[in-house]
C-alpha cells in the first residue's frame, strides 16, 4: 500500500516536472519570437534653449511610456519603452532622452 502510495507521487512530481521544462520552452520561445515593427525615432524635447545647459544638477526620472500594441503569435503585446525625465522646480519637462531599454507585456490567449 505505501509502495503504491510512494509510486503515485513519483509520477504525479515526474509529470509536473516534464510540464514545467516543456511550459519553459514554449515561454523562451515566445521572448526570442517578439519583434516590433516599425522603428522608433529617438526623440528629444527642450522646452528652455536660452541657458548653456538646462539640465545641469538635475537628477533625471526613469519614466516608461507605452509605444503600442503588437499581436505575436497570437498574443497581443504591449510595449513599453523607459525616457529620462528632466524636470525644473515647477515639475515642466525640460529634456526627455529616451534610452534603448523596452519592456513588452504580453497577454496570452
Amino acid at each position: 500500500m505505501r509502495l503504491n502510495k510512494f509510486l503515485v507521487a513519483i509520477g504525479i512530481l515526474s509529470i509536473i516536472v516534464v510540464t514545467g521544462i516543456i511550459e519553459a520552452d514554449d515561454v523562451n520561445e515566445y521572448k526570442t519570437t517578439i519583434s516590433v515593427s516599425g522603428t522608433f525615432t529617438d526623440e528629444e524635447v527642450e522646452a528652455n534653449s536660452d541657458a548653456e545647459d538646462p539640465i545641469e544638477g538635475l537628477i533625471p526620472e526613469l519614466e516608461m511610456e507605452f509605444v503600442g500594441t503588437e499581436v505575436v503569435n497570437g498574443n497581443k503585446v504591449d510595449i513599453f519603452r523607459e525616457y529620462e525625465i528632466y524636470r525644473n522646480e515647477a515639475n515642466e519637462v525640460i529634456k526627455k532622452v529616451p534610452t534603448d531599454y523596452y519592456e513588452y507585456l504580453e497577454y496570452w490567449r
